[in-house]
């Protein structure tokens, strides 16, 4: 087996079903009765002897895999260990048995995200008290946390006339990132704001004299109020709660499944999935990253205004493990703070009701115009019209009266391409 950078997980013992013959064993049994019954008719003790023989042999067979299944163990390793959805992964698997006599093996590995056909069954040998190697090649990853395992062994018998399917249990965690685009950030960009960009120097230089304000709400305490900006803007302002090192923007990414109106079932597990829902979520990463890249930290919250995951330049690898974790009917842990005066946000959202345009309007922070990324799912709906209600288009219109800078786009577009278009990242 090639070695293969990657995690590597070791599991032992085995779950064994009842022996059945192999084609050959099979092929055996016919031909023992066939001659048992033509020798038979014929009064011929030779055809069957050799009939009786036969079918001893694959009696044999299977009472020896019944009585000796082997103690095996498997140890798997991934190139790259932390997948990227839409990409492929290597799998090695290595088996190792006790077994003080050669062991051949037919195997196959248990996926949560489908199911691996026959013909993919990796062939090999384990010499006595050794071990074998088999690879397996899984193309086009969906994000997630995915379990690989256990491994389904099919022991073969050394005359090949019987087998026996043998669980190796345990199973390896794969996780598949989303898949992040660039389009050369590090620089400094207009998608951080004048606010966030004050903001910043603002903390940089350590200074106190001209805090971040907002307008008095009920319940804000008066300690908080802040008199000097309430004198400069005639009403009544307070500090803002929450002050950081970075400047920040806000992106918004919808989990109801309602939302996303191509979300259907896996066959598998049952649970939603959407390809224009899977566009976003690489979408929100590339954005974070990218202003990232740029120095601002970035908030991906949901439509309730719940943080599922923050990126700061610092944390790319635990943001993007955050986000495959990230499903369709799936819920926030963690409450946001309220968004700071003038902080950038983009909306990735495809269908909304008005209900939903209205509360999207609520996560806006003071003086900002904000951007939102409308997804059509169909590749021909710029130009072809689309009257289901709550549709991209009615989105669209209602995004634009609120004051939303609105960008179309479809669940297929290039990621990249889309960044790049003016205003998405603020340039």
């Amino acid at each position: 087996m090639a070695d293969v950078a990657g995690s590597e997980v070791t599991e032992r013992g085995g779950f064994a079903f009842w022996p059945r013959p192999t084609s050959r064993g099979v092929g055996a049994l016919v031909a023992g009765f066939v001659l048992g019954a033509l020798g038979y008719l014929l009064a011929s003790m030779p055809l069957v002897f050799a009939g009786v023989v036969l079918l001893v042999l694959v009696v044999a067979a299977l009472v020896t895999v019944a009585v000796r299944p082997p103690v095996l163990t498997a140890t798997r390793r991934f190139s790259p260990d932390r997948a990227v959805a839409g990409r492929d992964v290597a799998e090695a698997l290595t088996l190792a048995t006790t077994a003080r006599h050669p062991v051949a093996v037919r195997v196959r590995d248990t996926l949560d995200w489908r199911r691996m056909a026959k013909d993919e069954s990796a062939e090999g040998t384990i010499e006595a008290s050794g071990r074998a190697g088999v690879s397996f090649l899984h193309l086009d990853l969906p994000r997630g946390r995915h379990r690989v395992g256990p491994a389904r062994v099919e022991v073969v018998e050394s005359f090949g006339l019987a087998r026996r399917l043998v669980l190796v249990p345990g199973r390896t965690e794969l996780v598949v990132i989303p898949d992040v685009v660039s389009i050369g950030g590090g620089r400094e960009s207009r998608s951080l704001g004048e606010g966030a960009r004050q903001r910043r120097d603002h903390s940089l230089a350590g200074g106190q004299d001209d805090p971040i304000t907002r307008e008095y709400r009920r319940g804000d305490p008066m300690r908080r109020v802040h008199w000097r900006a309430t004198a400069r803007q005639g009403e009544l302002m307070v500090r803002q709660e929450e002050q950081h090192g970075l400047p920040s923007a806000r992106v918004v990414l919808p989990l109801d499944s309602s939302n996303w109106r191509d979300a259907h079932p896996t066959s598998g597990s049952g649970a939603s999935v959407s390809e224009g829902f899977e566009w976003a979520v690489s979408m929100a990463a590339s954005i974070a990253v990218e202003l990232g890249l740029a120095g601002s930290q970035t908030r991906v919250i949901d439509l309730g205004g719940g943080t599922l995951a923050l990126h700061d330049p610092s944390s790319t690898p635990l943001f993007l493990e955050l986000l495959a974790d990230v499903a369709l009917g799936g819920a926030a842990h963690e409450r946001s703070p309220e968004p700071a005066p003038r902080e950038p946000i983009v909306a990735l959202v495809s269908t909304l009701t008005a209900a939903e345009v209205e509360r999207l309007g609520g996560l806006r922070g003071p003086g900002v115009p904000g951007v939102a990324l409308v997804v059509h799912l169909d590749d021909d709906v710029l130009t072809a019209p689309d009257t289901a209600p709550d549709s991209p288009r009615d989105v669209v219109a209602a995004l634009r009266e609120s004051g939303w800078s609105v960008v179309e786009t479809t669940a297929t577009a290039d990621r990249a391409a889309v960044l790049g278009l003016p205003g998405v990242l603020g340039g």
